[in-house]
């Protein structure tokens, strides 16, 4: 007897919900819940005004509803070469979504950026300033 080979089905993603322009961005951010002290190594993929899709490793636990503070480096690090600044933004994760073809960054990762609560360290990086 032959064993069958079934195909797997496809992954379901979540349905489109951003309706902004966004950009191709292959980089490395943080994440960082303050709550937790939990700091997560993830990738960019694209990026628009408001959102970002990530791709993070699985088994830290990040799920919908979440908030972290999403930084261009860890603070104590020196800035990324040619970027000059620290960039750090809250965020909410709006979906996740498990990739198979990824054993690194195995999660899929949909945050909204929150525009009322940016945050960034200006130049000198001296003192962190609370945009509002």
């Amino acid at each position: 007897m032959t064993p069958q080979v079934l195909e797997s089905a496809p992954a379901v993603r979540p349905s489109e919900r951003r309706r902004e322009p966004r950009s191709a961005v292959i980089g490395t951010l943080w994440m960082i819940d303050n709550r937790t002290a939990t700091v997560l190594r993830c990738r960019c993929v694209d990026a628009a005004p408001n959102g970002m899709r990530l791709r993070v490793p699985v088994g830290y636990g990040v799920h919908q509803g979440q908030c972290y503070e999403l930084c261009s480096h860890l603070p104590g690090q020196s800035t990324p070469p040619g970027l000059g600044f620290m960039i750090s933004r809250r965020a909410r994760v709006m979906y996740t979504h498990v990739l198979a073809d990824d054993p690194d960054y195995g999660l899929e990762v949909g945050v909204a950026l929150d525009a009322d609560r940016a945050a960034y360290v200006d130049e000198t990086q001296d003192e962190t300033t609370n945009v509002s």
